[in-house]
C-alpha cells in the first residue's frame, strides 16, 4: 500500500518550482525562528489555529488526535495510527512528525517509563483548545465594532474590489516603472515604496554611483519581475515577510506582527472590527496594511482624529484559510491566453489591465482591440526588457505559464525552439564583452618574451599573450613583480625590451 506523503508544505522536489505552496515564503520564514519566536506566537488563539491549518493534513490529523488527551503520543501509537512498521526506529518514524516538530508544536522525543514518546507543547496546546472552544483572552480572533445602528457599512462586493484595486495599482505601477517614458499616476505612498525598495523588488539604477535612493527612479528588476510571475496568494505572503522583516529592524518584535497577520487571516469579510481593542499595541501596523489593501478604513472624524473601525479585506481573510471563491482575479483558464506563433507574433486573448502592462515590458505591442492585443518579439524590446534584468528564463517560463490551451494541441516543445533560442541568444548578446583593467608588456626578444609568459601563467596573472606581436597582458596587481623578473632576466641576456 502506497504510502501518505509527510513532506512539508513549503518543500518542492527538484523538478518542481519553488513557488509550489502557496505559503512557501511564510514556511521559509518560520523555519528560521527560535522556539522562543513560537512561545510568543502560541500566546494567540489565532496563530495556533493558523499554523495547523499550514501543517501537512497527516499532522493535523497526528495533533487533534492528542489534543485532549492527558498522555503523551506514544511512538507505537504514532505507527499504529499511521500503518507503520512497529519495528522501525523512533528516530526514523519521528519523520511524519518533522513539519509539527519543526514549528515546536510537539517536543523532542524522550524516553520515559520504557516508552519513546512525543509530549505536545504546553503553550500551543492551550492555544489551540482555546482557539476551538472560544475560550481565551488574547482578542486575536478581533474584538467587534459597537458601531450605532445608522452607520453604514461597505459590502462584501465593495470590499473585494477595494483590496484587488489597491494591490493592482502597486504591481502596475512595478511594470509602468520597466516601461520607458510611462508611468502610472497612481504612485503607491512612501511606505509602500520604501518596503519595494528595501526588498529588492524595485531599485534606483543610479543609487550605484553614490547618489541617495530616490522613489521617483525606482524601477523593476529581476528579482521584481519574478513577483509578478507568482500566484497570488504567494505575492502576498512574500511581500509580508518583507514587510515583518522591515518591522523587526526598525526594533519591533516579528512574532507581535505575525501573529496580528494571523489575527486577520482568522477574521471575517464584511464584520468590523476596533482596532484599539483588537490591537492595542500595534495600531499603527494598520495604517500600514491599509496601503496594500488588507484592511478599510474610513476616512477620518470632523475632528482629524483617525476611525477605530476598520474592515478586513478579501486579501487579508484568506491568507491562512486559502479560499480564494470571493477573490476577483483571474481563474487558471483566464491565465492561459498567450498564442505564439514561430515569427514571434503573439496573440494575447485578455483585457486586463496588468497582464497587458507585463507583456508590453518586452513585447512590441501593434494592435490592441477589446479582448485581443497582437504583438511581436523583437530584439529592441527585448533587450530593452534584459537591460534592466529580465532574464530569458524568465520570459520564457512567463510565455510557457500563459500558454493558450490551442497551444498545447500541437507536439512538444510548447514552446517553438527557434523562438527560445532566439530569446537566450539576445540575452547571451549582454555578456559577449567584457571590460577588465590589465598591464600590457611589449617586448622585442623572442627569447625574453617566451621565460615571462612562461613566469606569469606560473603566477597565474596572464590575462592574454600575443606571440606574434610580442605582447603580454597582465593582472596589474602583479605588474611590479613581472617588472622586477624581467629586469633580472634582462641583466642575465643582456637584452632589451
Amino acid at each position: 500500500m502506497p504510502q501518505p506523503s509527510f513532506s512539508h508544505p513549503g518543500t518542492a522536489s527538484a523538478g518542481e518550482s519553488s513557488s509550489t505552496s502557496p505559503t512557501a515564503p511564510l514556511d521559509a520564514f518560520l523555519d528560521d525562528q527560535h522556539q522562543s519566536f513560537y512561545e510568543n506566537i502560541y500566546k494567540s488563539e489565532a496563530a495556533c489555529l493558523c499554523i495547523l491549518r499550514l501543517l501537512p493534513p497527516v499532522c493535523r490529523q497526528i495533533v487533534l488526535h492528542v489534543l485532549w488527551s492527558h498522555q503523551t503520543l506514544k511512538s507505537s501509537e504514532l505507527k499504529a495510527f499511521c500503518g507503520i512498521d512497529e519495528r522501525l526506529a523512533p528516530e526514523e518514524a519521528e519523520e511524519v512528525l518533522r513539519p509539527a516538530r519543526a514549528r515546536h508544536i510537539f517536543l523532542a522525543l524522550n524516553h520515559k517509563h520504557n516508552k519513546f514518546q512525543w509530549p505536545l507543547g504546553d503553550t500551543f496546546k492551550q492555544g489551540l483548545r482555546n482557539a476551538l472552544t472560544g475560550l481565551g483572552t488574547s482578542n486575536s480572533f478581533g474584538v467587534p465594532y459597537r458601531r450605532s445602528a445608522h452607520d453604514d457599512s461597505p459590502t462584501q462586493t465593495e470590499l473585494v474590489d477595494y483590496g484587488e484595486d489597491t494591490w493592482e495599482s502597486i504591481l502596475k505601477y512595478m511594470v509602468s516603472s520597466g516601461l520607458l517614458g510611462r508611468r502610472n499616476p497612481h504612485r503607491p505612498s512612501s511606505s509602500v515604496l520604501d518596503l519595494l525598495q528595501k526588498s529588492e523588488l524595485m531599485a534606483d539604477p543610479h543609487a550605484q554611483d553614490g547618489r541617495p535612493v530616490s522613489y521617483d527612479r525606482l524601477t523593476i528588476t529581476s528579482k521584481g519581475f519574478q513577483f509578478l510571475l507568482e500566484d497570488r496568494q504567494a505575492q502576498l505572503w512574500q511581500l509580508l515577510m518583507y514587510f515583518v522583516k522591515h518591522r523587526e529592524d526598525r526594533g519591533e518584535s516579528a512574532a507581535d506582527v505575525v501573529s496580528l497577520l494571523f489575527s486577520l487571516g482568522c477574521m471575517q469579510l464584511g464584520q468590523d472590527y476596533s482596532a484599539s481593542d483588537s490591537f492595542p499595541l500595534s495600531y499603527d501596523i494598520l495604517d500600514d496594511l491599509e496601503q496594500y489593501g488588507f484592511i478599510y478604513k474610513r476616512r477620518t472624524l470632523s475632528n482629524g482624529r483617525k476611525r477605530d473601525q476598520f474592515f478586513p479585506t478579501h486579501l487579508a481573510t484568506s491568507l491562512c484559510s486559502g479560499d480564494s471563491s470571493v477573490s476577483r482575479s483571474q481563474s487558471a483558464d483566464d491565465k492561459r491566453f498567450l498564442i505564439l506563433e514561430t515569427n514571434y507574433k503573439i496573440y494575447a486573448y485578455t483585457s486586463n489591465e496588468l497582464e497587458i502592462a507585463i507583456l508590453n515590458l518586452f513585447v512590441d505591442i501593434r494592435i490592441r482591440y477589446p479582448n485581443l492585443v497582437v504583438g511581436k518579439l523583437d530584439r529592441k524590446h527585448v533587450k530593452a526588457a534584459m537591460d534592466k534584468g529580465i532574464s530569458a528564463y524568465q520570459i520564457i517560463a512567463y510565455l510557457a505559464s500563459h500558454a493558450h490551451p490551442q497551444m498545447y494541441n500541437h507536439p512538444p516543445p510548447l514552446l517553438h525552439p527557434s523562438v527560445t533560442d532566439q530569446l537566450h541568444l539576445w540575452d547571451q548578446e549582454r555578456n559577449r564583452l567584457k571590460a577588465e583593467d590589465t598591464s600590457m608588456f611589449e617586448f622585442f626578444s623572442k627569447e625574453l618574451f617566451e621565460e615571462t609568459v612562461a613566469e606569469a601563467k606560473r603566477m597565474d596573472c596572464l590575462f592574454l599573450s600575443v606571440p606574434e606581436k610580442k605582447l603580454i597582458f597582465l593582472d596589474p596587481g602583479s605588474r611590479e613583480s613581472i617588472k622586477d623578473f624581467i629586469k633580472t632576466k634582462q641583466a642575465q641576456l643582456r637584452g632589451g625590451y
